[in-house]
């Protein structure tokens, strides 16, 4: 945590991420619940967030020709995909407002928000590098997760709260807030990219090749196409696990919306307290044995929560599911900046966000494994094909080489 006392560009980033982080949380559970109550569809709630999966994947290829193209305006293109997730919240709001919600109104607002995150993401990604050197790195990726932990733990409290007491329509207002703040600190970043960060963009052809050359680069690198490989398939199959957690506290735990955001507070104090463990040390190698075992763990603790028949119960293992989580998902970043070349990373690091989009598998397959049996049984076998995976692929997983 130093690290934001000593760094003001870093400082102003993490600032700009802190509410992105709070607006992201509220409107993820916000939008599941509401599309719940639209249409009272366990698939629709999936297929939602598959929507929202299709443009983040297809979004994330030129946000990462773009982080690499334009790397001295890696704050510009931040600040847009902010501005794009505020006008999203505020159009579902205010048609919830008049009364005039629809389902289609959940999927352009889906789309919306999966376009600024295939921007923003590789942009803050890189721009993290540039700003703190690689010694502070898995410091500075610890804070940032941590700023979305702490918001985690907070927001869905908050959010719960205020769907109970007013409706729907004032948790997508907490959500606009928080984008129009995010906006404001990241239009305020002031900063020149360090001399080791910079990218000879004026030699790269056009954007179509830009997005060929990192494909090839993702497939050759062997160290880079193993983690890739990884980061796809914990996406697509284990963190999927979230579009269901609405179904969950409404239909397996009944708890309600208090419930739902008591299940995704805890799992922020998880992963929070995990994070803090991390950023208290000064420097800290990535390692690949590590990543395995929190993997394996993160996988376990889902698969258990997933069967839970008890709520205090199912609170405990969320919040062990995400501390591991946390731990897996820190590692594999550091690792991702360390072992590709500089020319490379916006372009690799779009793949990470192409990941996190899963050409919409995740919302798909959660959706129609929910909607033909039940939530529990979709979380379950999300968690039962990592570990598969994962054991399959164990001796690859645990080489250390690096290619920068």
């Amino acid at each position: 945590m130093y690290l934001l006392l000593e760094n003001a560009g870093f400082r102003r980033l993490w600032l700009s991420s802190f509410f992105s982080d709070i607006h992201t949380v509220t409107f993820l559970m916000s939008q599941g619940l509401l599309t719940l109550h639209i249409t009272d569809s366990v698939f629709w709630v999936g297929a939602v967030v598959g929507f929202h999966g299709v443009t983040l994947t297809l979004g994330s290829f030129i946000g990462g020709v773009l982080t690499d193209r334009f790397y001295t305006k890696r704050p510009s293109l931040i600040t847009g995909a902010t501005l794009l997730d505020f006008v999203a919240v505020l159009f579902i709001a205010m048609m919830m407002f008049f009364g005039e919600i629809k389902l289609w109104h959940l999927i352009l607002g889906a789309v919306m928000n999966g376009i600024a995150i295939s921007h923003r993401s590789p942009a803050r990604s890189a721009l993290t590098l540039d700003l703190v050197g690689k010694k502070r790195l898995v410091n500075a990726i610890a804070v940032n997760l941590a700023s979305w932990q702490v918001t985690a733990i907070s927001a869905p409290i908050i959010a719960g709260t205020v769907i109970t007491i007013y409706d729907l329509s004032w948790a997508y207002v907490l959500t606009a807030c928080a984008a129009a703040l995010a906006f404001i600190s990241i239009v305020t970043l002031k900063t020149s990219i360090p001399t080791d960060a910079t990218i000879e963009s004026t030699k790269m052809t056009n954007p179509f090749h830009s997005v060929i050359d990192g494909v090839k680069y993702v497939f050759t690198v062997a160290p880079v196409r193993s983690l890739i490989f990884l980061v796809i398939v914990v996406e697509i199959f284990l963190w999927s696990h979230e579009s269901m957690l609405p179904v969950m506290a409404e239909k397996v735990l009944e708890v309600g919306p208090l419930g739902l955001g008591s299940i995704l507070s805890l799992g922020g104090v998880g992963a929070l307290i995990s994070l803090v463990f991390i950023s208290s040390f000064k420097d800290i190698d990535p390692n690949r044995l590590l990543l395995v075992a929190t993997l394996g763990l993160f996988s376990t603790c889902l698969i258990l929560f997933a069967f839970s028949p008890w709520f205090p119960l199912s609170l405990g293992l969320i919040a062990l599911a995400y501390a591991f989580g946390m731990g897996y998902e820190t590692i594999i970043s550091a690792l991702l900046l360390i072992v590709v070349q500089k020319r490379m990373r916006g372009r690799v690091l779009s793949f990470q966000t192409v990941a996190w989009g899963g050409f919409g598998i995740p919302g798909f397959f959660m959706g129609a494994i929910g909607g033909t049996f039940n939530a529990s049984i979709a979380i379950a076998t999300g968690g039962i094909v990592v570990l598969i995976y994962t054991l399959i692929n164990l001796r690859t997983l645990l080489k250390a080489d690096r290619s920068d």
